[in-house]
């Protein structure tokens, strides 16, 4: 039996050497059988107590063959490779030198060592093995990478003493430098070149020598190469000078002291001798260099501005700063620092002949240089510029001018683009340039720098994913992920969309398990998971935080001790060195937070608001002397809380207090205007408008305290419709540079102002807008729009500029008052809601301003924020109506009791309107209306609703016993238009219609096919109205071809700034209205292969898209007959919504709804609005309040536009109800006239 089986085995080892010398190792297919057959016969031997090493030798290979197999995919078992290195360490560990079977196994032991150091199947290398060699970059390098390459170095050698061949034996010592260079990351080696010196040392010293043959000192030859640099300044490009400058910094840091040169620079003999020169004068020290950096400074000054040279001189002065620090540890003085700028017209334009990505070598030469050295100058530029990027950032970051960041992203892009494609050296610098955009974003930039910053960051981690070789716990994998964490909880704050966070949550509490105790990640990844767990409470509760990571502390009162030792901390820390420009700004913010915090919750002395006062006023000069870029409205906001709080408790200061409350509320809405300004598109400027219309309130309400209605006028004016007045200002900014004398910049803002109206929606988080990128984003995003804005006087801190006005809607009565006189409107009439507090707090206000007449403020006392009745219960139920109907789980009876609720509700809200709200507006406007005849006209009024009081539909505010049915509704005694504010209404109002003729009429029916009555509206209106009308979207029996599918675009190309712009277009299609409202969109046609959200067009997308068509261009009319298309359901001071977008987008009337309509009666009022239009001649707000009063009147007689389906559903007996007629609102122009 032994005998036998020892034969079985045998034959099994036989078969597969046989296997193995043929090649057929690399078959899966059999790998399989053939380790199931050894396996088995290794028990069998092992059992019998039979010799069994060559099989368990052969076992090894077989399992590593198929790991070695496995390498690039996700099938490999770490199981099975962990048992391939226990039977192949063994081997190496007993197997003679010489055998050819044991050097087989340390050669696959090797491989298992070093899977990620193989070729892939096609060719390309690892991330790790490209990161460790190219770029020898020791973030990757993780302790047990280390331990495997020290092992495979030791396998190496005991391979190499096998007697085999002289090539064999050179891959071998080949493959044991390669794991020596891997070991070795950084290596300054890789900087020499292999070749001698072309000039030796005695030529460097004669050099270095004066004309006198004497030594000069160092200092001396410091001096002298900065003069040389300062002349080299002006004859060579700004590409080449920064290379120089980047050697310069690179001999100072490098301790040689001038005695060489790397020859791989290839500098020309100059620029070299001023290196070395430079180099030979480190020894003069920090007083040396300081010296040198006043020299520099002083060849500044002397230079002409504006030139090439003085640009350059700049950064060699600022350079120079830098490495003072760098000698000392102490901060230097950058006040004096002046950002090299502009840029010469036409200097980058053959930036790469003199910068090359890399260094020419003499071809005689390449034979003997090692693969390191070879990686190290074909990518000599992209280190260059990698290291004059770190040079800028940390200037942006001393210095505090963000320019500096914009330099730096410039010369990382241009690296990026020049690394081989699937380098490492593409994954590492787009990471440093994630750095730099978070900072950009942070520091004086925008949400769109966040935005880029967090797309790339994700797209960096699928990369490292899918390649799959670096360490899950390698540095540089754990900061990818921390700021990652980062970007995306900022993103969820930004814009409530949470879909990323569970996923985030799992990972981070995964890496935080797998942590070493002592790991000094640890600290930084408890924190994200804390403030996650902030963001998603369910996740704290389902128990899944990891022991370690603490809840967030929740202040308790702290003894007067402890209180007073933390404020002497925060004071020392102010008192210490200013390690950077906004150290000041930041310090004293904190501290005056704290402070004023302190008080807050009791646990200060009554002088402590005093001192917080005094800190927080420091840090206002701060902000107006260009110092701090961050939370500037928070702060300048708790300042004024600060004084309104000491206004309060009397005394010396009260007046003075007042005042400076209102000046510095002033203050932080004007840095909010300017940061709503500087983002890019709708959704980014609705993040940073959030806190205008509260701060415009409360300045509201201290006028109406005082008796000054016109400051009240001109407050909220300030902080109302921030997003639409920045979407309608962006559009002019090319033409007020211009005015400026800035044309470069606006010639670069039409080139590359950032416009891309379809964004898709995230499939992983409805309604929600996902970071988008375009190809020709700029590598700082926000770096024009920064630019361009502080030209204009517009940026944070500035003072008013050229043009500023229109920018930040600065509307005051005077302008308004005028508006209402040319367009013949009665009044503009703001609805400000109360605050109701424990002291009798705020009462509502009805704003009154009048043609000729001063502002006047009516009070309304039942009208309430919150603790109005009406008002609370009628948003509960419209919310759960909305919800309701879009929820295909909900059954008849629950839509029916809904809608039973909903309805009741708006019948509660209109009675309430009226006797809160439009009856003492009404009174005032138009006083003894009951004496007024039966023929003079109604008055034409433009409301401006504020807060939540914008969904509520004011024309029908009814009142009792008055009318056919039971009631007088507000629309029959005035003609009743809404603006999202007077700046708006002033653009409105001063926008001409179009006439018909002047362009195609556009009738729009549901793409959707799922609105019965939209065919039958559209064609009536076409056969009533609009002979040969354009047909967009889906239709079942019309006769003819559509003449377009409805898509977005097409919708775009007839809408004002479009292709074929139309004077009417009429919409028939769904639309929602979504809680954020940017994202509140038409659903329209998808286009042919696309996506379903690629049929939506939100309010971001149309004001992102609406392009500057010059002031007194006339506008069409646009009707939009769908579902909650004047209606925003979230952030309503705003206003953002489907109706408003368009007119700033520049339509003349926009028609729109609050609620969600029933198509039959929707349709039958329609008809009837634009039979009004085009028989009857009236403006588009008068036919609307026509066509309402026609649903109205129990005696109506339909009109020709009626027509078959219509005419019967005309007859209904409850078209006069409200949920029929008065979801309909008109925004833009109120004239009476065709405009």
């Amino acid at each position: 039996m032994t005998e036998e089986l020892r034969g079985r085995a045998a034959e099994a080892v036989r078969a597969v050497g046989r296997l193995m010398e043929g090649g057929d190792w690399k078959d899966e297919t059999w790998l399989g059988p053939a380790i199931d057959e050894l396996l088995s016969l290794e028990r069998e031997l092992i059992r019998h107590e039979e010799e069994f090493s060559d099989v368990f030798v052969h076992v090894a290979l077989l399992i590593g063959a198929r790991c070695h197999i496995r390498r690039d995919g996700t099938t490999l078992d770490p199981d099975e490779r962990a048992e391939a290195l226990r039977r192949l360490r063994w081997v190496d560990r007993h197997g003679p030198l010489d055998a050819p079977l044991a050097v087989l196994s340390r050669m696959m032991l090797l491989f298992l060592l070093m899977p990620w150091a193989l070729p892939r199947a096609d060719g390309s290398r690892t991330a790790l093995q490209n990161a460790l060699l190219d770029v020898a970059d020791g973030r990757v390098l993780t302790e047990a990478v280390r331990r495997d390459l020290i092992e495979a170095r030791d396998v190496v050698d005991r391979i190499a003493e096998a007697p085999v061949d002289e090539e064999f034996r050179r891959q071998t010592e080949s493959n044991r430098e390669i794991i020596e260079q891997m070991l070795a990351p950084g290596s300054t080696r890789s900087a020499r070149s292999a070749s001698d010196r072309s000039t030796d040392g005695a030529d460097h010293v004669a050099a270095a020598r004066d004309g006198t043959g004497a030594a000069p000192s160092a200092q001396s030859q410091l001096l002298d190469a900065v003069r040389g640099l300062v002349d080299l300044a002006g004859s060579c490009s700004t590409a080449r000078f920064t290379r120089v400058l980047v050697w310069l910094i690179a001999e100072f840091s490098s301790g040689r002291g001038g005695d060489s040169t790397p020859d791989d620079l290839t500098l020309d003999l100059e620029a070299a001798r001023l290196v070395r020169r430079a180099g030979a004068g480190r020894a003069a020290g920090a007083d040396g260099v300081r010296r040198a950096a006043d020299l520099a400074l002083r060849s500044l000054r002397a230079a002409p501005p504006d030139t090439p040279q003085r640009a350059r001189v700049a950064r060699l002065h600022a350079y120079l700063l830098l490495q003072w620090e760098f000698l000392t540890d102490e901060p230097a003085d950058f006040s004096e620092a002046e950002r090299p700028t502009p840029d010469p017209d036409g200097d980058d334009a053959d930036r790469l002949t003199d910068w090359p990505i890399g260094t020419a070598v003499d071809p005689g030469v390449l034979p003997y240089l090692d693969s390191h050295v070879r990686d190290f100058v074909a990518h000599t530029g992209i280190r260059e510029r990698q290291s004059a990027a770190q040079l800028d950032r940390l200037l942006a970051y001393r210095t505090g001018d963000p320019g500096y960041l914009d330099d730096a992203a410039a010369l990382l892009r241009e690296a990026i683009d020049a690394s081989p494609a699937g380098s490492w050296w593409g994954v590492s610098l787009q990471a440093e340039l994630v750095g730099i955009l978070e900072q950009a974003a942070v520091h004086g930039g925008s949400f769109h720098d966040a935005d880029v910053a967090l797309t790339t960051l994700r797209e960096l981690r699928a990369a490292l994913e899918r390649d799959g070789s670096v360490p899950p716990d390698a540095p540089f994998v754990l900061d990818l992920a921390l700021s990652a964490a980062g970007a995306e909880l900022s993103h969820a704050r930004r814009t409530g969309n949470h879909g990323e966070l569970p996923s985030l949550g799992e990972e981070l509490r995964g890496r935080h398990a797998a942590l070493p105790p002592d790991s000094d990640r640890r600290g930084a990844l408890e924190e994200r998971i804390t403030e996650l767990d902030a963001l998603l409470p369910p996740v704290r509760q389902e128990g899944r935080t990891p022991e370690g990571v603490l809840e967030p502390a929740r202040p308790e009162a702290a003894e007067p001790e402890i209180l007073y030792r933390a404020i002497s901390e925060f004071r020392r820390d102010l008192d210490g060195p200013r390690l950077y420009h906004d150290h000041e700004y930041d310090r004293r913010g904190a501290l005056g937070l704290r402070m004023l915090f302190d008080v807050l919750r009791g646990e200060g002395p009554g002088e402590l608001l005093d001192d917080a006062i005094t800190e927080l006023t420091r840090v206002r000069v701060l902000i107006t002397e260009g110092r701090g870029q961050t939370h500037r409205v928070d702060l300048l906001t708790k300042l004024a809380e600060a004084h309104l709080m000491r206004a309060a408790r009397g005394g010396p200061h009260r007046a003075a207090d007042q005042r400076a409350c209102v000046e510095v509320f002033r203050e932080a809405l004007g840095e909010l205007a300017a940061d709503v300004l500087l983002q890019s598109g709708a959704d980014h400027g609705l993040s940073a408008a959030l806190n205008g219309a509260m701060l415009s309130r409360r300045l509201a309400f201290i006028a109406f305290r005082v008796g000054r209605p016109v400051d009240a006028v001109a407050d909220l004016e300030r902080g109302r419709a921030l997003v639409l007045q920045s979407a309608a200002a962006t559009r002019g900014i090319p033409a007020l540079l211009d005015a400026a004398g800035h044309p470069g910049l606006a010639r670069q803002w039409r080139a590359q102002v950032f416009a891309h109206p379809i964004r898709p929606i995230a499939a992983t988080a409805p309604g929600a807008r996902e970071p988008q990128v375009p190809d020709d984003t700029p590598p700082v995003p926000s770096g024009l729009r920064r630019k361009a804005l502080k030209a204009l006087g517009a940026g944070r801190g500035a003072t008013e500029g050229p043009g500023t006005r229109p920018l930040l809607g600065a509307t005051g009565p005077a302008e308004l008052s005028a508006g209402l006189a040319a367009t013949d409107t009665d009044a503009l009439v703001y609805l400000v809601a109360g605050v109701p507090m424990a002291n009798g707090g705020f009462p509502g206000r009805a704003l009154i301003l009048r043609p000729g007449a001063a502002p006047a403020a009516v009070a309304l006392p039942e009208l309430l924020q919150s603790g109005s009745p009406p008002l609370d219960r009628y948003l509960e139920a419209a919310a759960e109506r909305s919800r309701v109907l879009t929820d295909p789980e909900q059954g008849p009876a629950e839509l029916a009791a809904c809608e039973g609720r909903w309805q009741k509700a708006l019948g509660t809200l209109c009675d309430w309107a009226w006797r809160a709200v439009m009856g003492p507006v009404l009174g005032a406007v138009r006083p003894l209306l009951a004496a007024q005849g039966p023929l003079a006209r109604p008055p034409r009024i433009v409301l401006v609703p504020c807060g939540p009081l914008g969904v509520v539909p004011w024309h029908a505010a009814r009142i009792r016993g008055l009318g056919e049915h039971g009631h007088r509704y507000a629309c029959q005694e005035a003609v009743l238009s809404y603006a999202p504010s007077g700046a708006q209404f002033l653009a409105a109002a001063g926008r001409r219609r179009m006439p018909p003729a002047t362009g195609p009429q556009v009738l729009v029916a549901d793409p959707e096919l799922t609105l019965p009555w939209a065919e039958l509206e559209t064609a009536a209106l076409r056969s009533a109205c609009y002979a040969g009308a354009l047909r967009y979207g889906e239709f079942f029996t019309a006769d003819g071809e559509r003449d377009a599918a409805g898509t977005p675009e097409d919708l775009l190309a007839v809408l004002p700034g479009g292709t074929t712009p139309a004077s009417l277009v009429h919409l028939s299609c769904h639309a929602v209205a979504a809680p954020r409202p940017t994202d509140s969109e038409l659903r329209l046609a998808v286009p042919p292969g696309a996506g379903a959200d690629a049929g939506r067009l939100t309010v971001a997308g149309i004001l992102d898209a609406s392009a500057d068509r010059g002031p007194g261009t006339a506008g069409p009319l646009i009707v939009l007959s769908a579902c909650e298309t004047d209606l925003s359901a979230g952030h309503h001071d705003e206003a953002l919504t489907l109706a408003t977008a368009l007119v700033t987008g520049g339509a003349a009337d926009v028609v729109g709804s609050r609620w969600a309509v029933r198509d039959g009666p929707t349709s039958v009022m329609m008809a009837v609005f634009h039979h009004n239009l085009t028989a009857r001649g009236l403006a588009p707000p008068d036919a609307l309040r026509a066509a309402q009063l026609w649903m109205l009147d129990p005696h109506r007689t339909p009109p020709p536009t009626l027509d078959g389906p219509l005419r019967a559903e005309a007859a209904r007996p409850d078209l006069h109800r409200l949920h029929h007629w008065a979801a309909f609102t008109h925004q833009g122009n109120p004239t009476a006239s065709g405009g």
